[in-house]
Parts: C-alpha cells; sequence; structure tokens
C-alpha cells in the first residue's frame, strides 16, 4: 500500500470515527421515566431528560426504542416541551418502535438540552382480565452527532429514577428489578393510584411489574375520593360561617382509619383487618356527611359599649336635638 493510499485510508478513518469520539463527551445528566398505566393496558409515559454537550461538534438529537406496536406522540405543556423545538420521527425496529427527536437548532459545544417527551403506547403492557403486566427497560438514549448514532453514558452525578402509576385499585403483586446494583422502591397511594417509585436506578436495569385488582384497596380509594370531597366542603361552610366542627372531627377519625389503620394493613396482606378498618372509616364519612347536611351557624360577637354607638343611640340624639332647636325657634318668635 502507498503511502498516499495510507494516508486517505487514515484520513477515511478518523472522519468516521470522529462524531463517536465526540459523543463521548455527551453525556445524560437526568433521564427520569413516568410511567402511567391505564384501565384498558393503554400506556402513557413522560420522560424527563437533560443531556450535556461536552464534546467538540454540535448535538442534533437522540433516540431511544419503546417497548411496543405503535407510539402516539402527545403534545402539551404537561408532556413534550422542548426550547430548542423538535421533529419526531418513528421506525419499526425489532424490540419496538424507535423513536428519534431531532433539535430544530442542534446543542453546540458546551449547552445542554433540558426537556420532556410524552407520549402513548400500545400493546406494551399486558391486560389479561383483572391482572396487568409491563416489563420497563431503563437505557440511556443514543446521540445523533453529524449523522451517526452513538452510546451516552451517564454523568458522574447523574439523576435515573423511575415512577409507575396503576390503574385505579390496582396494587402491584410481584416487583421485580433486573440489575448489578438492585435499588429500593417506595410503594404509596397517590390521587387514587398506587404508585411504585424509584429514586436511583442504574443504566440496563430491567423493571418487570405484575398487578391485579383489588376490591379491598378499591373501597380504600373510595374512601379516600369521599374524604377529600369532604374536606372541601368543610372548608367551604368554615369560610361561610358556620360552625362544622363535628363534621371535622368526624373526618379526622375517618382519615386515620382510612390512610393509616386500613392502607398500612393493606400493605402487610393482612386483608381482613383492612376490610375492618376501611367499614370504620366509611361509617365516620356518612356521619361526617349528615352532620354537614345542618350545620350549625356561627355567633357573630357583638360590640362591646367601647365600640361603635348603635343605631339606636343614634336617632334618640337625633330627636332631642330637633326639639331643642324647635324650642329656640319658638322662643324668638
Amino acid at each position: 500500500m502507498t503511502k498516499r493510499k495510507i494516508l486517505v485510508f487514515f484520513l477515511i478513518l478518523m472522519l468516521t470515527a470522529s462524531p463517536v469520539l465526540a459523543a463521548g463527551d455527551v453525556t445524560v445528566n437526568r433521564w427520569v421515566l413516568n410511567v402511567t398505566l391505564h384501565d384498558d393496558g393503554l400506556v402513557e409515559e413522560v420522560i424527563q431528560a437533560e443531556i450535556d454537550n461536552g464534546g467538540s461538534l454540535p448535538l442534533d438529537g437522540f433516540s431511544f426504542i419503546v417497548p411496543a406496536s405503535a407510539v402516539t406522540m402527545i403534545y402539551d405543556l404537561s408532556h413534550t416541551m422542548s426550547f430548542t423545538g423538535m421533529v419526531v420521527d418513528q421506525q419499526t425496529v425489532p424490540g419496538g418502535v424507535k423513536v428519534t427527536i431531532n433539535f430544530n437548532s442542534s446543542i453546540t459545544p458546551g449547552k445542554n438540552w433540558d426537556g420532556r417527551i410524552g407520549f402513548s403506547a400500545e400493546n406494551w403492557a399486558v391486560k389479561q382480565g383483572s391482572d396487568y403486566s409491563i416489563i420497563i427497560p431503563v437505557k440511556a438514549p443514543q446521540a445523533i452527532i453529524a449523522g451517526k448514532e452513538t452510546e451516552i453514558p451517564l454523568s458522574q452525578n447523574s439523576d435515573l429514577r423511575g415512577q409507575v402509576f396503576l390503574p385505579k385499585g390496582v396494587t402491584a403483586t410481584s416487583v421485580e428489578v433486573k440489575s448489578n446494583n438492585m435499588k429500593p422502591y417506595k410503594k404509596l397511594l397517590q390521587f387514587e393510584q398506587v404508585v411504585l417509585t424509584w429514586f436511583q436506578l442504574n443504566n440496563g436495569d430491567v423493571i418487570t411489574i405484575k398487578g391485579s385488582f383489588s376490591d379491598v384497596l378499591m373501597k380504600i380509594v373510595d374512601n379516600d375520593a369521599k374524604y377529600r370531597e369532604l374536606s372541601a366542603r368543610v372548608k367551604t361552610a368554615t369560610a361561610q360561617g358556620l360552625n362544622v366542627s363535628e363534621a371535622q372531627t368526624h373526618l379526622n377519625n375517618a382519615e386515620d382509619y382510612n390512610n393509616n389503620q386500613a392502607l398500612q394493613s393493606f400493605w402487610t396482606n393482612d386483608t381482613n383487618v383492612a376490610l375492618q378498618y376501611a367499614a370504620y372509616a366509611n361509617d365516620e364519612l356518612k356521619l361526617a356527611e349528615n352532620s354537614l347536611s345542618s350545620p350549625e351557624k356561627t355567633a357573630l360577637p357583638q360590640e362591646t359599649a367601647q365600640g361603635k354607638q348603635t343605631p339606636g343611640f343614634g336617632i334618640v340624639a337625633g330627636l332631642i336635638f330637633v326639639l331643642l332647636i324647635s324650642r329656640v325657634i319658638k322662643k324668638k318668635k
């Protein structure tokens, strides 16, 4: 091989490798997954992302794969947001749908992209009767630089988290995370849904969740919804000057029975105790609602003698003044 051919080969190799080398300085600072599983099995996801371009070439976009048969982008303030603007392309690939985010304005070296990508996905979760299952891969996206794609590593202090919202009345029966360093998760009831939260995940983790509808959980959820409705009514009645202290007492009891006793017993799979306390909470909610139907009028404080004069005193003083004026006029005559 001649020196000229070697030089040309070397230049081609450098031009081919340069985007990859530059992409090595592109890092993911934030990749937060918010996954909502709906009653019909449809999945809605919002990804909060921050990608830092510490390389020497502009960052044109990034891509990731959704394990679904179809993806529909959701463009509103709560879902998709980008200050640079974006064009989204989709392509069916082995394992799902590849979503490519192309920036309208490339991210120059030293800058970062911070935004959200929201979409709905079909046939990601599996629904069979009242049972649900979903597998969620946790994987950083690929960078697009000079028309080429390459893996993006996580930054040293990256924020990689996840939240999964189950359908109303559905509880998790099995939760597994395939990981070299498994992280614990927190389970709570929020806005009538069971929410599973991971505060720290690893790139490459795979979360597998199985859930099933629970009549016991549904009773607790219905109590919670009724509690929030009656609490709003108590607040309104108090602002109107009504005495609803009795209703408030019943609501306090209902909250303790439902959100503390019943829910905690449900988390520990003690369904009989959970049902008992849920029934107690429901009774207290009924008493609170009955009390709100006939509230007492709160007595208004009367003004003291040191306050303003009463209207009656003003009228008497006026009459005396008129009589005095009349007598003065008669004497002059």
